[in-house]
């Protein structure tokens, strides 16, 4: 483990399980959206997001009241702390109000801006990922690796919601899907899950995403030695937004920005 990765230890990892199995615990006690609202910025929200978020920020201050929170519905909470949890309570609301089972809880503990734990979970589907730095991923206890996937040929992808590309990133998307074996859509979080457990090769989001969408995927899919970066190869952080994509290797990985990189150039007018 590189002396930069030694920002957590055991007891804030089995903190973030046990924020997990605190948001299931939420999600059976109520089960339904308990109905659903339309933001500032045109996204879903449900009470039952607010109810997970509030639920996870109280054991976090009972736990950890030095730490800061960044959160999709109640926004920053000692921000510049040197750790930062960071939640999305419902990563898939459209999903989840719509009675589909293709959403998650999303939960990030940030060292330093760096995302060092991460957290995957389906309640319904009771499939928890964890994600950690310097030591590897799990799904439900076990240990899960990428799959060996060397060309784009024979990579499966799972891509976002096309609604979800701008005309700079959509010829991205149309090169991707044409170069890729199959694809799925709109896998969200758990297409992230299914990569690094050896199911699909690639993943692709449009630049709709926010540090809370983004955050708990990176030590997921790089405990699992997968890939994950901006669409230029940049690191991702606690500030992180925009368009993501995802690699079950650092060879697949430059082959999917070399074709990104392609496709930018092109459309430039």
């Amino acid at each position: 483990m590189r002396a930069s990765e030694k920002t957590h230890d055991a007891r804030m990892v089995a903190f973030a399980r046990r924020l997990a199995h605190a948001a299931r615990a939420v999600h059976r006690a109520q089960a339904e959206p308990g109905g659903v609202e339309i933001k500032g910025d045109g996204s879903p929200v449900t009470a039952l997001d607010r109810a997970v978020e509030r639920a996870l920020r109280r054991e976090i201050a009972a736990a950890f009241p030095e730490h800061g929170v960044l959160g999709e519905e109640e926004g920053p909470e000692r921000a510049d702390a040197p750790h930062v949890w960071v939640i999305d309570p419902i990563d898939g609301t459209r999903q989840f109000a719509a009675g589909l089972p293709n959403w998650g809880t999303l939960i990030a503990l940030c060292h330093e801006g760096r995302p060092v734990i991460g957290v995957i979970d389906q309640p319904w589907c009771e499939r928890l990922w964890l994600g950690v730095a310097g030591v590897g991923t799990t799904l439900n206890g076990a240990a899960v690796r990428c799959a060996p996937v060397a060309t784009l040929a024979d990579c499966v992808a799972s891509l976002s919601d096309p609604d979800a590309y701008d005309a700079a990133t959509a010829p991205g998307l149309a090169a991707i899907r044409a170069r890729t074996r199959w694809n799925v859509n709109d896998g969200g979080c758990l297409g992230y899950g299914a990569l690094a457990q050896g199911r699909i090769g690639l993943c692709l989001n449009g630049p709709n995403l926010e540090p809370f969408d983004i955050a708990a995927l990176v030590p997921v899919v790089e405990g699992a030695g997968g890939v994950i970066s901006g669409w230029r190869g940049e690191a991702l952080t606690i500030a992180s937004s925009g368009a993501i994509i995802a690699s079950a290797s650092p060879g697949l990985h430059a082959q999917a920005l070399e074709v990104l990189a392609l496709e930018a150039t092109v459309t430039q007018p």
